[in-house]
């Protein structure tokens, strides 16, 4: 794409002005070392192995003082995961079986920012089918997790970290953007969303339509590109940011990881806006930190309603006709080899289409885990938020998916892979 690095320059110097100043100058919770700009290392091309894996996949020590805490403060000084977010999501397991587990367990100072997805081409469809690598939009998801400091755990043992086995995961489209910026009037990504939603083929989509949400979606994409190549540190090798891995800045530690920390501040404090949520999803275990033992996990999920998010049921829906398969209720509660009780009493009554959409035994991570990782033959409402967590190739009790397992550090499965994968090709495609 000829376009794709002339704009940088200009791109990167608006960043400055959006992230290091506010109204009338002024800082807004973001320190001096996050103000984003020209740097003497603006490149006229991509930057040496760029983008890799931990470019798109950022992951944060869980098992090492936290770099972003859930109060860190956005642009405009307001939590970038507010006590009232964690709140509905604790009501929202009133009567499963987690019930209070997530206000009892766990302290709001505890959440903790534990890694970040950014994808410039995240998928608006419902179906596979709906040329995903066309209609998809740069998004951003945040996972948060509490991270429980000197714990005694109980069988006598001390661990200076443990990451408690529930996670929220919240996620942010971007604004439309123009290639140096500024913000772009209008809202085509949420029209061409809805048409998908129904399942219909895009070429229902108008073609004004089309054409003006891809200039949107291209000059969107780029500027967010350009901002993760700005969160490279120049005194990190090109080589080390190959693989889903902790991000080289932290492991290095000192200066480097001081300075990237704040850039990070930056980029969270603009684009993690609580007004741009647009979904936000939770699973938790019940109290008691026994995996093994409890056996169950609770899902819920909310649409994000503009930073109030509003708990929404939660569903399967077919990847062959983008037709609703079932609707699970407003929770969803797994076991190691069980899915929730609707999803089970469906299937006993003969919906075979669900059950070949789903991952439940031993068996189907064996067999089915590579096809349903796969993002072009299954999108996330293809499939159970159960089936999505079990894909990590871990201990089956383990449902993480990009967050901690009690102090083992963060588990990637191969859905995040897969996905990382498709967004570097896309990335390198255009």
């Amino acid at each position: 794409m000829s376009r794709k690095r002339c704009f940088r320059f200009a791109a990167v110097a608006s960043i400055s002005l959006m992230l290091g100043c506010g109204v009338g100058g002024q800082s807004r919770g973001v320190d001096s070392s996050s103000s984003m700009g020209p740097d003497g290392r603006t490149p006229s091309q991509w930057l040496e192995n760029f983008p890799a894996e931990s470019d798109y996949a950022i992951l944060i020590d869980v098992l090492d003082d936290a770099v972003i805490k859930a109060s860190t403060t956005d642009v405009y000084g307001r939590p970038l995961l507010p006590s009232a977010w964690i709140d509905a999501v604790s009501d929202a397991y009133l009567g499963t079986d987690v019930d209070e587990a997530v206000l009892d367990e766990n302290f709001y100072e505890e959440w903790r920012l534990v890694s970040i997805r950014v994808s410039p081409c995240a998928p608006l469809g419902v179906a596979p089918y709906q040329d995903i690598d066309t209609f998809c939009w740069p998004t951003v998801r945040l996972v948060w997790q509490p991270v429980v400091e000197d714990l005694r755990l109980l069988w006598g043992s001390y661990t200076d970290f443990y990451a408690d086995d529930r996670a929220i995961h919240a996620i942010y489209p971007l604004p439309a953007r123009q290639y140096d910026g500024e913000r772009i009037e209008g809202d085509l990504r949420s029209t061409v969303a809805a048409y998908l939603k129904t399942g219909d083929v895009p070429e229902v989509i108008p073609a004004d339509v089309r054409s003006r949400f891809v200039d949107q979606r291209d000059s969107t994409a780029d500027w967010l590109i350009d901002v993760v190549q700005w969160l490279r540190a120049p005194e990190v090798g090109a080589q080390d940011y190959s693989g889903i891995q902790l991000r080289p800045e932290l492991m290095a530690g000192g200066q480097i990881a001081s300075d990237f920390t704040g850039r990070l501040r930056g980029f969270l404090g603009e684009l993690a806006q609580s007004q741009y949520l647009d979904e936000l999803t939770s699973f938790s275990l019940p109290e008691g930190r026994l995996p093994g033992s409890r056996d169950s996990w609770v899902f819920v999920g909310f649409d994000g309603n503009q930073g109030n998010p509003q708990l929404k049921s939660l569903s399967v829906i077919s990847r062959d006709s983008g037709r609703e398969l079932i609707d699970i209720g407003f929770s969803q509660t797994v076991a190691v080899a069980l899915e929730d009780p609707i999803v089970e009493d469906a299937i006993e009554q003969g919906n075979d289409e669900l059950r070949d959409s789903l991952i439940i035994s031993g068996d189907d991570i064996a067999r089915m885990t590579e096809e349903v990782a796969d993002p072009y033959a299954f999108l996330v409402p293809n499939t159970s938020c159960g089936s999505c967590h079990r894909m990590n190739n871990e201990l089956r009790f383990n449902f993480h998916s990009l967050s901690g397992f009690e102090d083992n550090g963060i588990t990637v499965s191969r859905r995040v892979e897969l996905d990382v994968a498709r967004d570097i090709d896309w990335t390198l495609a255009r």
